[in-house]
């Protein structure tokens, strides 16, 4: 039920920003792209058209790595300072080699890495706290949250990683342990943050044409 539900908002998402594509900030949009991308992939899972060996986990593995690059990606370019854009460039091809490794080498090809999904998400996660402690550091003049879209996309996307590092730090140990109530909980609210973060970015499309531009660092 809330595979079908999210991907009613990712699709909404999509939709949101193809309307909004020419007022965006460069920045933003890379996004139409990946939702597309995402769109599809989504919509060929619910019919298992991505099966291969009985199993999808080896898709949604190489789904990661987009996501950590675009995410990580987009948190890199809302800062001006080429150092630390550098830095977050590192972190990200960190990320994709620990998942490379995790993939080959340890969980195998054909299971979901959670190594490397925990990792993922952990760098993202980063990256937004950093952004929003140089936002309240550096910012030198008035911000109205409420009407910039990187405000509304960071904190989807805090809230998308921090419930998928919840989910999969835990999800191996509780299968093991036969906690099948942790499960059911743990996956609703998995679910959530996938509703949260598409949803959180249409409204940061549609709000982008009335935002001002504001440049930080």
């Amino acid at each position: 039920m809330l595979n079908s539900l999210y991907f009613f908002f990712e699709l909404f998402a999509f939709i949101c920003c193809l309307y909004a594509y020419k007022k965006l900030d460069r920045n933003f949009k890379i996004f139409l792209p990946f939702l597309a991308f995402i769109v599809i992939f989504e919509f060929a899972n619910m019919y298992d058209w991505l099966m291969w060996r009985h199993t999808n986990a080896w898709c949604y593995n190489f789904e990661g790595i987009i996501e950590l690059t675009i995410y990580g990606w987009f948190m890199a370019s809302l800062d001006k300072r080429r150092s630390y854009r550098k830095k977050v460039y590192m972190a990200i091809v960190a990320g994709i080699a620990i998942t490379l490794i995790d993939i080959f080498l340890i969980q195998g090809f054909w299971t979901l890495a959670t190594i490397s999904i925990v990792v993922q998400n952990t760098i993202l996660a980063t990256l937004v706290c950093i952004y929003y402690y140089n936002l309240v550091n550096n910012s030198d003049e008035y911000l109205d949250l409420l009407s910039y879209p990187p405000f509304y996309t960071t904190i989807g996307l805090l809230f998308y990683t921090l419930t998928n590092f919840f989910y999969y730090a835990f999800f191996s140990y509780m299968l093991y342990v036969k906690n099948y109530h942790f499960y059911m909980v743990a996956k609703v609210i998995c679910d959530i943050g996938c509703v949260f973060i598409y949803s959180l970015l249409a409204v940061s499309f549609l709000c982008f044409s009335r935002t001002k531009k504001l440049s930080l660092f």
